[in-house]
């Protein structure tokens, strides 16, 4: 029922707006634009489209600006990667280098180390005459713990 309602309402809308538009006795009217409308949405349009023109443009110009900085980052890049695997052949040199460092420095400690002599009561000594005695009974020898 409420369908046949709004069906009714609808084809009576229909039938009003016709009526408007067409013009008894001359067919269906059709609707003519004035020129001056048209002139004024074609000079609109124009400007719009200069304005589309103009941003393509500027959007053009930023591309190509970033496209060089793009490039300049990427050879700095490049750059810095080079620097960096120059970097790591030094520090492995480097670390080569402490470590024979290291090697020599403990055998240096080793070769100038202070080692308590054992006496030997008839062991021969040059010049002859001279006592032998360890270390800690020489007699300006130091014990551990003693005041200098």
């Amino acid at each position: 029922m409420i369908e046949f309602l709004f069906l009714s309402a609808g084809l009576a809308g229909t039938a009003a707006a016709v009526s408007y538009v067409a013009l008894p006795g001359r067919g269906v009217h059709r609707y003519v634009v004035p020129r001056a409308k048209l002139r004024a949405d074609v000079r609109r349009l124009e400007h719009e489209a200069d304005d589309l023109v103009c941003a393509l443009l500027r959007a053009t110009t930023q591309n190509n600006a970033l496209r060089k900085d793009h490039e300049a980052v990427s050879e700095a890049l490049k750059d810095s990667r080079l620097h960096n695997a120059d970097l790591h052949k030094q520090l492995a040199a480097f670390d080569r280098l402490c470590a024979e460092n290291t090697e020599l420095r403990a055998a240096l400690d080793n070769a100038r180390a202070v080692r308590p002599l054992t006496a030997a009561v008839d062991a021969p000594t040059v010049p002859h005459g001279i006592p032998v005695l360890p270390l800690a009974a020489a007699p300006i020898a130091l014990k551990p713990g003693e005041p200098e």
